[in-house]
């Protein structure tokens, strides 16, 4: 069983990327090593796509909401950190965790400065999920990424919307809807059903373009809130 501490450290080990006074340094900040390993490939897996030399970027940048890639004044970024810190001072990992799946806020932070197409809240996610799962013995060739399967742990869920959970875990072929391959277009394109229609095609087709998970993860919860407001 892995310890509510653990988790706690996990989901809060990024927070210096969005300054908030107090983060733990990103050395000491996790708990253990098989933490730092799961940090590491969640790293592998989001830092694929669109490399930028210039460094000094706060927010992400959308490929669907490309009117948001400017600069933001201080006054909310300043409000924009003391939103994140108020989050995250819940103790309870899971609770932490569900308000992190469910959060608007952390989606609109980079994870990496050079990345700026990558999310800092799917690579909490992934992070996590790959954490559990490797706390139970599994490699990374055991594992599938599934759509409203059961889960042994919340941990393992990287995106969930009203209608879809998607959860990184340890399944036979038949039972997930693809392999977790470190490029997000190969497991998209290995599917072994369509599970976006309609208006989603084209969302389906653009994801096949996107190397980076957490820049996929991304895109999907902008579609979607594109949709919304269409």
């Amino acid at each position: 069983m892995v310890a509510n501490e653990d988790f706690l450290r996990i989901l809060r080990h990024d927070l210096h990327k969005v300054r908030v006074p107090g983060a733990p340094v990103h050395r000491v900040a996790m708990p253990n090593e098989k933490a730092r390993e799961a940090d590491g490939l969640a790293a592998w897996f989001s830092r694929n796509f669109l490399y930028d030399s210039f460094k000094e970027k706060f927010y992400r940048k959308s490929l669907i909401f490309p009117m948001r890639n400017l600069k933001n004044p201080r006054v909310l970024i300043n409000q924009h950190k003391s939103e994140v810190a108020e989050l995250f001072k819940e103790d309870d990992a899971l609770k932490l965790h569900d308000a992190v799946v469910t959060s608007k806020l952390l989606n609109l932070f980079s994870e990496a400065r050079n990345y700026p197409y990558t999310s800092l809240k799917y690579h909490i996610l992934l992070t996590c999920a790959f954490y559990y799962n490797l706390n139970q013995n599994y490699k990374l060739s055991d594992l599938y990424l599934c759509e409203n399967s059961p889960i042994t742990s919340p941990f393992q869920i990287i995106y969930r919307n009203s209608s879809r959970a998607w959860a990184i875990l340890p399944q036979q072929k038949e039972d997930g809807f693809t392999r977790v391959f470190s490029r997000f277009y190969t497991s998209w394109e290995r599917r072994t059903k369509l599970i976006f229609g309609g208006d989603y095609r084209v969302l389906a087709g653009f994801l096949s373009s996107i190397s980076s998970w957490t820049t996929a993860l991304a895109v999907i919860e902008d579609f979607r809130e594109l949709i919304a407001l269409c």
